[in-house]
C-alpha cells in the first residue's frame, strides 16, 4: 500500500494469483469487461500470459481514493522469477484455482507455492487477504465444492464457486477482496 497524501491516493495492489491455465487472465478479463475498466496484456504466442496481464480500477474512500493496481502471474515454472517479482508489495490475492478432479494436487501445490513466494516478497500469509475462487464449476469433472474447501481451503478463507468463462462468479470474487481491503483502509483512516 502506498498513500500519497498529498493526491489523497492509496495505491492498492491485487494480484490473481493459481496454476497455469486455472483462469487467472479470464477473470481480468471478465472483470475489465463488466466493470468498463482498461484491460493491458502481455502474452505469448499461444495467449498464455507471458509476464502478467494489468488493469486499474479507482474507488472512493471517505475523501481518498482508493487505486486497486490489478495483476496477474503466469502459472507456468519457466516464470517462476516473474510471479515472484509480480508479487512484491502485493495488498490482496485472488487465488484462481481449477476445480477439475485431475487439478487438485497442482491447486494444493500451488497454493501452498503461494505462502513461500508471500515470504519471499517479506510478506506473511497471514497478513495478506486472500479470496479463494474455485473455477470451471461447469465442467464434468469438476470436483464438489465441499470437497475443494476441504482439500484446499485448510484456512477456511472467504471463497467462491465460478465459470469465469461465462463471468459467472468474476465480479462476486473481486467484489469480497475489494471490501475486505476497503474495509481495512476504512479503519485506518477513522
Amino acid at each position: 500500500m502506498i498513500v500519497d497524501v498529498a493526491k489523497k491516493v492509496i495505491r492498492l495492489k491485487v494480484v490473481y494469483y493459481g496454476p497455469t491455465l486455472s483462469g487467472k487472465t479470464t477473470n481480468l478479463e471478465k472483470l475489465s469487461a463488466l466493470s468498463g475498466l482498461k484491460l493491458m496484456k502481455i502474452d505469448t504466442k499461444g495467449d498464455r500470459t507471458l509476464v502478467f496481464d494489468f488493469s486499474t480500477k479507482t474507488v472512493q474512500v471517505g475523501d481518498m481514493t482508493a487505486s486497486l493496481a490489478l495483476y496477474t502471474v503466469p502459472g507456468q515454472e519457466i516464470y517462476k522469477d516473474i510471479r515472484v517479482t509480480v508479487l512484491k508489495g502485493v495488498d490482496g490475492v485472488i487465488f484462481v484455482a481449477d476445480s477439475q478432479e485431475h487439478r487438485l494436487n497442482e491447486n494444493i501445490g500451488f497454493f501452498n507455492l503461494l505462502k513461500k513466494d508471500l515470504l519471499r516478497v517479506g510478506k506473511r500469509y497471514e497478513d495478506v487477504p486472500v479470496v479463494i475462487q474455485y473455477n470451471k464449476m461447469d465442467l464434468p469433472n469438476a470436483l464438489p465444492f465441499e470437497v475443494l474447501e476441504d482439500k484446499i481451503n485448510k484456512d477456511r478463507l472467504p471463497s467462491v464457486r465460478a465459470i469465469a468463462i461465462k463471468g459467472e462468479g468474476v465480479l462476486e470474487t473481486f467484489n469480497l477482496l475489494e471490501g475486505i481491503l476497503l474495509s481495512k483502509l476504512e479503519r485506518m483512516i477513522v
